[in-house]
């Protein structure tokens, strides 16, 4: 679901449960508007409470997101520069060209989950590892090159742990949670802040409410890096790098 698809959603809730309570609970809108000074005071701390921690978790989780970003650009220019620096041989060009199509086609595959092993046995380590056997046994030809082919390799197991490290990492529940309460409780509280116009309520509520729900997509968003969304960290540059190859 897309965020106008969410947002729309939101509004035919949230204006269903604004109107059920004017109409209800008018009794309750006269008392709280009668002591109105003191609900003030009350929602905008929780309020204040709510934005220092939003503005710390988009800092954070922007910041992890630049970090996967970098560390795929990394990924991509290591692996296209080992296949640059074997082209000298055309029989070792062919194996390099072939294990890094199964490096990369292994990570399009397999790697783009929250599932996804750092370490063990997979398609992704044994073929990064035939690729330095390769090297290592190669010949004479290559041997200017073996020092930058060696660093080459050890920048792709350091990128893709990295890359795995930061893509598959989420926030720690009791702050996922404690966000998601302050925000409940800001939209929620809002519909009691009460005005005598019920245009002007119905503005007012509706404004904040949209506001912190607007927010907690954007966090939950960026919490999960995978999925599709606005700071999605895709496979894209993966794909076109085998098109590359081909």
């Amino acid at each position: 679901m897309n965020y106008k698809s969410k947002f729309f959603l939101f509004f035919i809730v949230f204006l269903t449960i604004f109107f059920t309570l004017r109409t209800v609970g008018e009794t309750f809108y006269k008392t709280a508007h009668a002591d109105q000074a003191g609900i003030g005071w009350l929602f905008s701390t929780i309020g204040l409470i709510f934005s220092i921690l939003s503005g710390f978790l988009i800092q954070h989780l922007w910041d992890k997101w630049e970090r996967i970003q970098k560390v795929v650009l990394e990924e991509i220019h290591a692996l296209d520069h080992i296949v640059m620096f074997a082209t000298h041989n055309t029989e070792f060009s062919e194996q390099t060209k072939g294990l890094i199509r199964l490096y990369v086609q292994y990570v399009v595959d397999h790697e783009w989950s929250l599932k996804t092993r750092l370490l063990g046995s997979n398609e992704t380590i044994e073929s990064l590892k035939v690729l330095n056997n390769e090297f290592i046994i190669s010949n004479a030809t290559l041997n200017q090159n073996k020092g930058i082919l060696t660093k080459l390799i050890n920048t792709l197991f350091y990128t893709r742990e990295r890359r795995i490290l930061l893509s598959t990492r989420r926030m720690p529940y009791i702050i996922k949670n404690t966000f998601l309460l302050s925000a409940v409780l800001v939209a929620s509280l809002s519909l009691f802040v009460s005005i005598n116009s019920v245009v002007f309520d119905m503005i007012f509520t509706l404004s904040i409410s949209s506001l912190v729900f607007a927010i907690y997509l954007i966090v939950d968003d960026m919490d999960n890096i995978l999925s599709p969304g606005a700071w999605h960290v895709s496979s894209k540059l993966y794909k076109e790098f085998l098109k590359k190859l081909e």
